[in-house]
C-alpha cells in the first residue's frame, strides 16, 4: 500500500541499471471498481511511457520501480495519451463525487494498493492531512491522519465538458443515482463540472436532471453544452419545462435552440411561451392525452396505446369533441378506461362538469384551486372551450411552496 504523493518521488530503474524519474501513472477509470495502473510515465532524456506489463516489482525500501528495459518506452510525442486519465495531471486535486454520501470532495491524495501483480487505485484521501503530507514532501502527515474515500464510490470530474464529449474514460457510476440526487450534487460543484456531468450521463437521465435543477444553475449549465446536446435534451424534456428553460435564456440563444426543435414540439413550446409566468397558462403543461368523445372504450384503448408511451403526465385522459377543435367534454382516468366494458361509450363513462381554469388567471389562484379540489390536475380551457393544457398538482405545489423549498418537492405527475 502506498500513497501517490509518496510514490511519485520514486525512481524508475530498468534491469540494465538505467534510471529515469517518474512523472505520472495512467489508469483506466472505466475498467474496474478499482482501476489498475495501465502505464507509467517518466522522463529519460524525454518524456515517455511503458505499459505496466513491463514493471517487474516495486521496491518501497529503495523507492524504485523496477522495469524490464527503458529502451522499450514510447515517447509521449508519438502517443500523447490525451484521452487517458493520469493520476497527477487529472485525478490528484480533482473534484470527486462521493456517491455513497452524495457529496463533492477534493482528492488531496490517492491510495494505491498492489493486488495480483497490478497496482490499483483504491481510494482518495480527502483529509486536510493529505495536503500537509504533500507540502512536507512526505515528512509530515503520516500515521492515522487519513480520511479515505473508497474508489468504488467515486466519480471524478475534470471540470471540462469537452472531456466527456471526447470519449475520455469514466466509470459512469453517477448514472445509478436519481435525477433529484444528481441535481443536488450539481448545485454543489462548479458549473463546468456540472456541465461535464450532464455530458457524461445518457440523454434521458440528463434531461430528467435538468428538469429538477434550480433555475439559476439550470441556465448556467445548459449554456455550456454544445447545441446538439442542448437540442437533444430539450426534445426529451416536457414542453412546460423546456419552455421555462428557454424563457430564461438570452433571446438569441433561445431563438436558435427553439428553431432547431422538431416542428410539433416547437409549436407546443411556443404555445406555452405566449403566457406570462405568473398566469395559469404560464405554469400549465400541454403534454396531454386526448381522446375523441364518439369512441367506445375499447376503441379508445386501442387509439391511446401508442400515445400513452410519451407524455410524463398520464393520469387523466381528456375527452374532446375532436382532436382538431379540442373542445373539452369530460375526463376519464386510466382506471375508468380499464374497468369499463369495451363496448361502453366514452360519453357514458366520462365525468362531466369538470372544474376548469382560465389561462390568464393568476398562477397563485390557479394553484390554490388545484389544491382545494384535491385533484391530480385541473384543465386549462380558453373562452371558446378549447382545451389548452393542465395545471398539475406538482406545478401547484411548486407555485405555492416557499422559494427556499423549490426543487426539494416530490414530482409525481410531471
Amino acid at each position: 500500500m502506498v500513497m501517490f504523493s509518496h510514490l511519485r518521488r520514486f525512481t524508475v530503474r530498468d534491469e540494465h541499471g538505467a534510471d529515469a524519474s517518474l512523472r505520472d501513472l495512467s489508469v483506466d477509470l472505466s475498467a474496474h471498481d478499482y482501476p489498475p495502473v495501465a502505464r507509467i510515465i517518466f522522463r529519460h532524456n524525454q518524456r515517455a511511457h511503458l505499459g505496466w506489463e513491463e514493471v517487474r516489482r516495486i521496491d518501497l525500501r529503495q523507492r524504485r520501480i523496477i522495469v524490464s528495459d527503458l529502451a522499450r518506452a514510447t515517447p509521449l510525442a508519438d502517443e500523447p495519451l490525451e484521452k487517458s486519465a493520469l493520476l497527477d495531471r487529472d485525478v490528484l486535486d480533482a473534484l470527486v463525487l462521493d456517491l455513497a454520501n452524495r457529496h463533492s470532495m477534493r482528492a488531496n491524495d490517492l491510495w494505491l494498493e498492489e493486488h495480483d501483480g497490478k497496482l490499483e487505485l483504491r481510494a482518495a484521501d480527502i483529509s486536510a492531512w493529505a495536503v500537509v503530507r504533500r507540502l512536507g514532501n512526505g515528512l509530515l502527515g503520516h500515521g492515522s491522519h487519513r480520511h479515505l474515500l473508497d474508489w468504488q464510490d467515486v466519480e471524478f470530474l475534470r471540470g471540462d465538458p469537452s472531456a466527456a464529449r471526447g470519449g475520455h474514460d469514466y466509470h459512469h457510476r453517477v448514472a445509478s443515482l436519481q435525477p433529484s440526487e444528481i441535481a443536488r450534487l450539481l448545485d454543489a460543484v462548479p458549473y463546468l463540472h456540472a456541465a461535464e456531468l450532464l455530458e457524461l450521463v445518457d440523454k434521458e437521465l440528463a434531461a430528467d436532471t435538468l428538469e429538477v435543477m434550480r433555475p439559476e444553475r439550470q441556465v448556467q449549465v445548459f449554456e455550456e453544452l454544445m447545441q446538439e446536446r442542448r437540442i437533444g435534451l430539450l426534445r426529451l424534456m416536457a414542453p412546460d419545462h423546456a419552455a421555462d428553460l428557454l424563457a430564461r435564456l438570452g433571446p438569441d440563444r433561445a431563438r436558435d435552440d427553439l428553431e432547431a426543435l422538431p416542428k410539433q414540439q416547437r409549436e407546443r413550446v411556443l404555445e406555452l411561451l405566449r403566457y406570462p409566468d405568473n398566469s395559469a397558462g404560464g405554469i400549465m403543461t400541454n403534454d396531454l392525452v386526448l381522446v375523441e368523445s364518439h369512441l367506445r372504450v375499447g376503441e379508445a384503448r386501442d387509439a391511446l396505446r401508442e400515445r400513452l408511451l410519451k407524455p410524463d403526465f398520464v393520469y387523466y385522459v381528456y375527452v374532446v369533441d375532436s382532436l382538431e377543435a379540442r373542445r373539452l367534454e369530460g375526463v376519464v382516468t386510466l382506471r375508468d378506461l380499464l374497468v369499463a366494458e369495451p363496448h361502453d361509450g366514452l360519453r357514458e363513462t366520462m365525468r362531466r362538469g369538470v372544474a376548469i381554469l382560465d389561462p390568464l388567471m393568476s398562477a397563485d389562484a390557479a394553484a390554490h384551486r388545484v389544491a382545494d379540489q384535491h385533484l391530480a390536475a385541473l384543465p386549462v380551457v380558453d373562452k371558446d372551450g378549447r382545451l389548452l393544457g393542465t395545471v398539475t398538482a406538482d406545478a401547484a405545489l411548486l407555485q405555492l411552496a416557499p422559494a427556499s423549498m423549490r426543487g426539494a418537492e416530490p414530482r409525481v405527475f410531471t
